[in-house]
């Protein structure tokens, strides 16, 4: 299957569990292309620059960090911004400093209800809380999940 890993990551926290998610999903023979969005300073004026069009993958992973309960900005631009997600599997990843009911449930909600209104078949998701003594154990489970997906 090819698969789209479209992530941003301010910090380098999120673009970490991408990387460990390629290598799972490669390892189990899928075509991954990790690809990442950019920011134009200053933050009202982020803009997502150089992915590639989703057309050209059968499922896609969008990942982000929190910002006050929400995806980052670049990644919420993105999305907002394909016209179309018809017959793609998709799955979403978030990272955030606090436990899941603290923003990363609500940026999750939010991500899977834009990817569903662009008519994506959603198939899961997946978060890890980068303060927890269990963040190791959190980005393995998270990773085999979402790779378990596909």
């Amino acid at each position: 299957m090819k698969i789209g890993l479209v992530v941003y990551s301010g910090t380098g926290h999120t673009w970490r569990v991408a990387e460990r998610l390629k290598e799972v999903l490669s390892t189990a023979g899928h075509s991954v292309a990790l690809e990442r969005l950019a920011s134009v300073e200053p933050v009202s004026a982020i803009e997502a620059e150089g992915p590639s069009p989703v057309s050209g993958y059968e499922a896609l992973v969008f990942g982000a960090p929190v910002h006050g309960g929400l995806p980052a900005p670049p990644m919420a631009q993105y999305l907002e911004h394909i016209d179309s997600l018809e017959g793609k599997r998709v799955a979403c990843l978030v990272t955030g400093l606090f436990p899941p009911g603290l923003g990363r449930n609500q940026a999750l909600a939010q991500m899977e209800a834009v990817c569903e209104s662009k008519g994506a078949t959603l198939c899961g998701s997946g978060s890890v809380g980068w303060l927890s003594l269990r963040r190791k154990r959190q980005i393995a489970s998270t990773v085999e999940s979402l790779a378990a997906l596909f």
